[in-house]
C-alpha cells in the first residue's frame, strides 16, 4: 500500500481524482492490512463524490471495522448500503451476525436473522453454526441444540464447525456423556472430528475425572494420525486444577502425560509444585522437586521461588532459606537476585549507589550477597515494597526489619 500511495499522490497533486476501480482496489488493500481508519477515509471520500463501492469493497470494508471491534460503524456501514444502491449479500450478514454473536446481542441477531429472510437469503450451514456457537459459549446448550433441530429440519446437515461448537460447551458444562453422544453421533454422520474436537473432548474428561476415556481418545488420536494434545495443553488444565485445590486430580494428570508416552517438563513439574504448596503439602512439593531433578530436568528461578514461598507461608522459614541458598547457586538465581537487589535499591541516593557498584564489582557469589549488609549506613527509613519470597530472604541475608504492612523499612544504624 506504500508504493501505491507513492503512485496516487502525484496523481491527486496534478488533479486526477482516483476513479471508482482504483478506490476499491484501495479500501480492499487497507482493510486486508487492518488499516480500517485508511480504509474508512477512502471510503467516505469515494462516496462522496457519488462513487458507489461494489459490494466486495463493503464488505472488505465491513470485516475490517468488525475485526477490529468496531461493531457499531460496521452496523452503520451495513445499513448504508441499500441506501447507496447495493443489497447486503450473504457474506454482509454473516460478518455482522458474528459479531453479534461475539458480543451477546441475541436481540440483534434475531433481528438480523428477521431481515435477512425478508430479503430472501436463506441460512447456511455457517449461519446456523454462529447462532449455535453465540448460544453455546454463554452456556444456553437447550437453545443451541433447538437451533440443531431447526438446521437439520431445513435439510442442513453440521460440519464439524458445529460439532466442534456443541462439543466445546457441553464439556465445559461438565456434560460428558452429551458430549461423547453428540461426537459418536459426528462420526457415524461421517463428519471427522478434527484436532479442536478432541481437544475439547480431552480437556473436558481431564477436568471431570474421567482418565481412562481421555488417554483411550488420544490412543484413538494417535492411531488416525492426528497430532496428540501437547503439553501446553495438559499444563493448562493443571493448573486450573491447582487453582480450585484439586491438587491430586492434577496429579493424575501428570501420570496420564507419562502413560501416553510425553516428557513433562518444567512448567508441568512447577506448576504440579505450586499446587502442593497452595494446600500447604510442602514433603509432597520437595518430592515432585526430587522428580524433577532425576528426570533430568533442572530447577529454575521460578520453580524454586514457587517452593520458598510454600515454605514461608507454612511457617518454615528455616526450610526456605536453606532452598533458597540452594537457588543461589544457579546462574538464573544469581543473575535474578541481582535484579531484585538493584530493584531495591533504587531511589536511595548515595547508599543505593554503593550497593551497586559493589555488585557490578563482583560475581556475585554466596559471600557477597552475605557481604550486603543495607543496615550498615542511614537511609532514613526508605520503605520498599516486598513480595513473599523477598520477605522470607531479606531478613537473614541483610538485616532489613519488617514492618506489617509487608514492607521492608532500612533503619539507620547506631
Amino acid at each position: 500500500m506504500d508504493k501505491t500511495e507513492l503512485v496516487l499522490r502525484p496523481m491527486v497533486d496534478n488533479g486526477v481524482r482516483p476513479d471508482k476501480m482504483i478506490c476499491n482496489s484501495m479500501i480492499h488493500g487497507y482493510s486486508t492490512l487492518g488499516r480500517w481508519k485508511e480504509a474508512g477515509k477512502v471510503f467516505r471520500e469515494m462516496t462522496s463524490r457519488g462513487l458507489i463501492p461494489d459490494i466486495f469493497t463493503w464488505n472488505s470494508f465491513m470485516g475490517s471495522l468488525c475485526k477490529h471491534g468496531r461493531s457499531k460503524e460496521a452496523a452503520e456501514i451495513f445499513f448504508s448500503m441499500a441506501a447507496k444502491g447495493h443489497k447486503p449479500n450473504i457474506v454482509s450478514y454473516i460478518l455482522l451476525l458474528r459479531v453479534y454473536a461475539n458480543e451477546g446481542r441475541f436481540a440483534d441477531m434475531m433481528s438480523l436473522l428477521n431481515l435477512m429472510e425478508g430479503d430472501g437469503i436463506v441460512a447456511n450451514c455457517q449461519i446456523f453454526t454462529i447462532l449455535i456457537d453465540a448460544y453455546a459459549k454463554q452456556g444456553m446448550i437447550d437453545e443451541a441444540m433447538l437451533v440443531l433441530t431447526d438446521m437439520r429440519g431445513q435439510g442442513l446437515s453440521p460440519d464439524v464447525f458445529t460439532y466442534s461448537a456443541l462439543l466445546s460447551a457441553l464439556c465445559r458444562m461438565g456434560r460428558l456423556a452429551d458430549a461423547m453422544d453428540k461426537f459418536t453421533q459426528m462420526i457415524g454422520t461421517g463428519v471427522q472430528p478434527n484436532t479442536v474436537v478432541y481437544h475439547s473432548l480431552v480437556q473436558g474428561l481431564c477436568t471431570h475425572g474421567d482418565l481412562a476415556k481421555a488417554k483411550e481418545l488420544v490412543s484413538k488420536m494417535m492411531n488416525k494420525g492426528i497430532a496428540r494434545p501437547n503439553i501446553a495443553l495438559f499444563s493448562s488444565i493443571m493448573a486450573s486444577l491447582c487453582n480450585e485445590g484439586r491438587v491430586m486430580d492434577a496429579h493424575h494428570i501428570f501420570d496420564l502425560v507419562t502413560d501416553i508416552g510425553e516428557k513433562p517438563n518444567i512448567i508441568m513439574f512447577t506448576t504440579l509444585i505450586d499446587g502442593y504448596c497452595l494446600v500447604g503439602k510442602m514433603d509432597k512439593a520437595c518430592g515432585v522437586l526430587d522428580a524433577m531433578v532425576s528426570a533430568g530436568i533442572e530447577p529454575n528461578v521460578v520453580t524454586y521461588s514457587t517452593l520458598v514461598s510454600g515454605y514461608c507461608k507454612s511457617g518454615r522459614i528455616d526450610n526456605g532459606l536453606i532452598l533458597f541458598r540452594d537457588m543461589l547457586r544457579t546462574a538464573a538465581a544469581k543473575k535474578m537476585f541481582r535484579e531484585i537487589i538493584e530493584s531495591r535499591i533504587i531511589g536511595m541516593g548515595n547508599i543505593g549507589n554503593k550497593y551497586k557498584n559493589s555488585l557490578q564489582s563482583t560475581n556475585f557469589s554466596m559471600e557477597s550477597v552475605d557481604a550486603l549488609d543495607l543496615a550498615d549506613e542511614p537511609c532514613h527509613g526508605s520503605v520498599l515494597p516486598l513480595n513473599d519470597v523477598d520477605k522470607c530472604l531479606f531478613p537473614a541475608l541483610t538485616n532489613i526489619e519488617l514492618g506489617d504492612d509487608a514492607t521492608a523499612v532500612f533503619r539507620a544504624s547506631a
